[in-house]
């Protein structure tokens, strides 16, 4: 098996024209702050569509994604990783080929074990995971599948050593 590691993907590899379609995203937050930073490393990937909460309740957050049509949805796990943990749980069961990146302010253990990107991290890395998401799907649900076969590190820089069949 081989994984993909998302930060290595080269910057030609990232542009807009060679995607298969626009990715319509769905960024959900509390900080609206945050909002001008995914308009502007993740505007040329496709539409940006924003929900200003927390992500915090898993049937509201599949109602967004619902409402927006979304490919790929970026949750803001800052202070609510517990709930944003149980959003993405929720979110595998509805619909297990959507993205999920999940970004935090503070690197937590809780972030880390949702391979949660700094929030006001590398560029490069924000927009390197929305497009892994896109390919890839619900990283819970790929966990699921796998067990233990796919844990990335925190910022998704080196994906865990994997055990040799």
């Amino acid at each position: 098996m081989h994984v993909v590691n998302p930060v290595s993907m080269s910057p030609e590899s990232m542009r807009p024209q060679e995607l298969s379609g626009p990715i319509r995203m769905l960024v959900v937050g509390a900080d609206a702050d945050y909002r001008e930073r995914a308009v502007n490393v993740l505007g040329e990937l496709g539409r940006i569509a924003f929900a200003l909460v927390a992500p915090t309740e898993p049937k509201d957050v599949w109602g967004l994604v619902e409402h927006e049509r979304a490919g790929v949805v970026v949750l803001d796990a800052t202070d609510c990783e517990a709930q944003a943990a149980k959003a993405i749980t929720a979110l595998w069961g509805f619909a297990p080929r959507l993205g999920v990146v999940v970004v935090c302010e503070h690197l937590t253990d809780a972030a880390r074990d949702l391979n949660a990107l700094p929030k006001w991290g590398w560029t490069r890395d924000l927009r390197a995971a929305v497009l892994f998401a896109h390919a890839e799907g619900n990283p819970l649900a790929r966990r699921r599948a796998l067990p233990g076969a796919e844990r990335r590190e925190l910022r998704g820089l080196a994906p865990a050593p994997l055990a040799a069949p």
